[in-house]
């Protein structure tokens, strides 16, 4: 006598449940060092809007003799890329050059467009302010000077206090003086 039933192969429930927990404890690993990753990489941009403000005082001068404040006169204007920018960048206000400077006028004030551009994106509702950014630090003698960038690139850490903050000076030393991710 034969028999005609045949053996269905499959997944127990347990061995489906066992998967899915494998699944959900390399996820619970991996999305928050992802995270930590992408936004560290945002970093990048922060280091090559100061690299911009950096070329743009160094010209400035090799003209002028003197370093400034007045960043949009100088040449370094990054507003059109202001939807894409995570980081606040200049100085918290303008140095007071006394007028113009080879023809250049650097009011005191400054202002967005001015002494700084604002960033556009916004991390978990905020976007990046002045307030973290260093004051126009030009020298008397306008020797020397010290910009910097400020940008939320992490939701835990997406206030004017937390955020991540860079600086590069006239000898173009980049400091990552707080770390928002």
């Amino acid at each position: 006598m034969t028999s005609n039933t045949k053996l269905e192969d499959g997944f127990t429930l347990v061995e489906l449940m066992v998967v899915v927990a494998i699944i959900g404890i390399l996820s619970a690993v991996a999305i928050p060092n992802f995270k930590k990753y992408q936004a560290k990489s945002k970093t990048s941009e922060a280091k090559l809007q100061l690299a911009s403000v950096y070329s743009a005082e160094t010209a400035f001068m090799a003209d002028a003799d003197s370093y400034a404040s007045c960043l949009a006169e100088m040449g370094y204007d990054p507003s059109a890329e202001k939807p894409a920018r995570y980081y606040t960048t200049g100085f918290s206000d303008a140095f007071a050059s006394g007028g113009a400077i080879n023809g250049i006028t650097c009011s005191a004030g400054g202002g967005d467009g001015v002494s700084h551009f604002l960033a556009g994106k916004k991390v978990a509702g905020f976007s990046a302010t002045k307030a973290g950014l260093p004051p126009a630090i030009v020298s008397v003698g306008g020797g020397s000077f010290t910009a910097g960038a400020v940008g939320a690139i992490d939701t835990s850490k997406a206030t004017d206090v937390m955020a991540d903050k860079w600086t590069v000076n006239e000898n173009k030393f980049f400091e990552h003086q707080q770390t928002g991710y």
